[in-house]
């Protein structure tokens, strides 16, 4: 029983996982969408350059995010362009990416 819990430790330690580990402000300059797939993209006026894992052209909610919790965060991105609001995105700054880009984890 003893090796079993170990095991599991052992590789539950090893799994990499999804962070909100940073914040960036800015003004949303565009979102897309397509009918092909569920992934969000959204772009900021001050779009990062580089990131250490992904492709830093775009920011992206994941069609992994439940349905419900999309179509929160895609209303938030759309009051926030047509406002022309700065919005705070919380994303993963150091690891895994959502379908190859910067995966959002908040929208404020």
């Amino acid at each position: 029983m003893n090796k079993v819990l170990i095991i599991l430790g052992l590789l539950i330690s090893f799994t990499s996982q999804a962070a909100y580990n940073a914040n960036m402000r800015g003004e949303i300059q565009g979102i897309y969408v397509y009918t092909d797939a569920d992934h969000i993209y959204v772009i900021l006026k001050n779009q990062p350059s580089n990131h250490p894992t992904c492709n830093p052209n775009y920011f992206v909610i994941p069609a992994s995010v439940p349905y419900e919790r999309r179509q929160m965060l895609l209303s938030r991105l759309l009051t926030a362009y047509a406002s022309k609001e700065v919005v705070n995105i919380g994303y993963d700054a150091t690891g895994s990416c959502a379908n190859g880009y910067i995966q959002i984890h908040r929208v404020g």
